[in-house]
This record gives structure tokens, C-alpha cells and sequence, in this order.
């Protein structure tokens, strides 16, 4: 029998999550993370949360390039990052700070997963997450505030529950794309999203790895919808994603899948969230379904890389980010938080 696809209904909340507002009160009481972007959550078999994300502001408006947000069984949050309370650092550091150019690198964060299989020891549990590292170039008055360029996705292996960075594994496939823009567990396969930017023109790419072993045994997708060991076969599956997106099945529909994304087909600034459906992890993609215009858009102020957290059954939280000029940012702490908004799909 051929698989029928049901009318789709995604609603949005308004107004503002509890958890957007648990993190603006732990913002308020400059006692770790200040704000920040990405917005990537991983769940725990203990029931904690963790909130994975990129360019971070601690108190004292010192800024790192990555961190993660621990929410508890009570929805308290504390910050977990490199360095000391006094000289914070990143979480997670590039092998090199400085290239052979001499100028800066930093990692960012994508998506990531906790490996907690029941069959492993306590001591072999794992959160894998995919980095992006990042260069600093030349500084050029055009670029302004965009003077950075992409070098290469990172894996980095982090022990659980504590969160001590283990080991980091540098993917250069040679295919230019920024794996890690999403993942999802398949059973014994992890489903790895990329994105090859192009500046105007993003494009979304997948491969598959073991689950237990992400840094090894990689097939991409082809354009004649077969897996290949070889990089240089990757598709290009669907245009006009962003960098940071979600790709899960609907709930109690396995053959049911939503990408949910900005659409960067619209010029920057302007990019609405929407959504994509499929009956197969790996597309083809029919769409896109408007989700949600985000209202904090208009001027230099901007929103961007939406995510989906799932709660239960047909809940989920839409949580994107929001950015403006550096000063803005400056002069306004709210503006550089994620924004959570309560998301049903029936």
C-alpha cells in the first residue's frame, strides 16, 4: 500500500516558553551564561538537558566560543565551559588557536548525541558532537563584523555526565561541506546533515555513520538515491536550508519526516521558518510549509537557525536565535538569547 500523507498543522505559541523564561532569570543573575546562539539540545537518560551553544557571553561581557547549558530535573541551568571561573574558555578549543596564517581559531557547535546505550559501562558513555572550525581572515572593511571563514568540521568526544572533552577528530572529506547541521539517531545508524554554503546559496547534503563510532565508515548519499563510500558522490539534496536545522520523523509516523528550517531563499534578514516533509530521512523533500515569521526581524536585527526540541508526542519547542550589529548586543543583553516558542504538529 503507498504512503499517504496526511494534511499537516503546526501551531505557535506567541508568546514565550517557560524555558525562555528560566534563561533570561538565570541571565539576570550573571552567574554563568549570558546569552549565546546555536541552541542545539541533546536529552539524557537522567532526565537532565543539556543546551549546547556557540559564540557565548558570561558576566563581565566576556565572550566564548562555545559552552553548554545544563538544565536539571527542576529546570535549574548551570554553565559548563574550559578554563576557570576567573579565565573561562571554551568548552571545546580547536587543536591549533592560531593557524599557520597566524590569525585565531574557535569551534562552534552543531548538532550533537548522547550514546548511553544500556549495554555500555557508565564510563563509556558519550556525547558526540560536530564543531565547525572557524578561522579568523585579513580584516576588511566590506566584511565588517563577517571577517571570519569556515576551515573544516571537528568531531569531538566528551565523556558523560561530566563533560570532559576526550578527544577531537578532524572530518576532512574534501566534499567543502559543514557536517553536522543536524543528526538523528536510526537505530544502529546516525543520520548526519550537512550543509555545503555558498554565501547566498546553502545546500543540504547527508551521510550515514555507525552510531557507536561516528568517525568511521561514512556513506553519502548520491543523486540516484544509493549510499556510496566515496565523498565526491554526495548530493545535493535541497536548497535554500540554513546551517543549523532539525530532520526528525513525526511522531508515531516513521515514515513521516519533517526538516524544519529558515528559508534562505529570502534575502538575509528575512528568513521565515518552514518546514519540509518526506517519507524517507534522505528526501526527496516536498515543501516548504510555513512555520513561523519571526517577529524580532527588521532592520540590522535578524533571525536564524531554527530547532525543533521534542517534549512529548505531538509537542515540541521551536526555539531559533536572534542577532543584530555587535554594538546593538552590547547595548541590549536580551537581543543575543534563543527565543522558544511552544510547537504543536498534528
Amino acid at each position: 500500500m503507498d504512503h499517504v500523507v496526511s494534511p499537516l498543522t503546526v501551531q505557535v505559541e506567541a508568546s514565550p516558553h517557560s524555558w525562555e523564561t528560566r534563561f533570561a532569570e538565570y541571565a539576570a543573575a550573571a552567574t554563568g551564561w549570558m546569552g549565546g546562539d546555536s541552541t542545539y539540545t541533546v536529552p539524557l537518560a537522567s532526565g537532565h538537558r543539556l543546551w549546547l551553544f556557540s559564540d557565548t557571553r558570561l558576566p563581565g561581557d566576556r565572550w566564548i566560543s562555545n559552552s553548554v547549558v545544563v538544565q536539571d530535573l527542576d529546570g535549574d541551568l548551570r554553565t559548563v565551559h574550559g578554563g576557570t571561573a576567573a579565565d573561562p574558555a571554551a568548552l571545546v578549543r580547536p587543536t591549533q588557536p592560531c593557524g599557520e596564517d597566524g590569525l585565531a581559531r574557535w569551534l562552534w557547535t552543531s548538532d550533537a548525541y548522547a550514546l548511553e546505550d544500556p549495554d555500555l559501562a557508565a564510563d563509556e558513555h558519550r556525547l558526540w558532537m560536530f564543531c565547525q572550525e572557524i578561522r579568523s581572515t585579513k580584516p576588511n572593511p566590506e566584511r565588517s563584523e563577517w571577517d571570519f571563514a569556515w576551515v573544516r568540521t571537528v568531531l569531538a568526544e566528551v565523556s558523560l555526565p561530566d563533560l570532559r572533552v576526550l578527544d577531537r577528530t578532524p572530518l576532512e572529506d574534501g566534499t567543502g561541506v559543514q557536517w553536522g547541521a543536524a543528526l538523528h539517531r536510526h537505530g544502529d545508524d546516525l543520520l548526519i546533515y550537512g550543509v555545503a554554503d555558498e554565501g547566498e546559496h546553502k545546500h543540504l547534503l547527508m551521510a550515514t555513520a555507525p552510531a557507536r563510532g561516528p568517525g568511521r565508515d561514512w556513506r553519502y548519499r548520491t543523486a540516484d538515491r544509493r549510499w556510496s563510500a566515496h565523498p565526491e558522490q554526495a548530493a545535493r539534496l535541497l536548497t535554500g536550508v540554513s546551517n543549523e536545522i532539525t530532520v526528525l520523523p513525526l511522531p508515531d509516523r516513521h515514515d513521516d519526516w519533517l526538516l524544519v528550517t529558515s528559508d534562505t531563499t529570502t534575502p538575509f534578514g528575512t528568513w521565515p521558518i518552514v518546514a519540509y516533509r518526506s517519507t524517507s530521512p534522505a528526501g526527496p523533500w516536498s515543501g516548504p510549509i510555513e512555520v513561523y515569521d519571526p517577529p524580532e526581524a527588521g532592520g540590522s536585527r535578524y533571525a536564524y537557525n531554527p530547532t525543533l526540541v521534542p517534549v512529548d508526542g505531538e509537542q515540541f519547542v521551536l526555539a531559533y536565535n536572534v542577532n543584530d550589529t555587535f554594538a546593538e548586543v552590547l547595548a541590549d543583553p536580551a537581543v543575543y538569547r534563543p527565543r522558544l516558542r511552544a510547537l504543536r504538529i498534528t
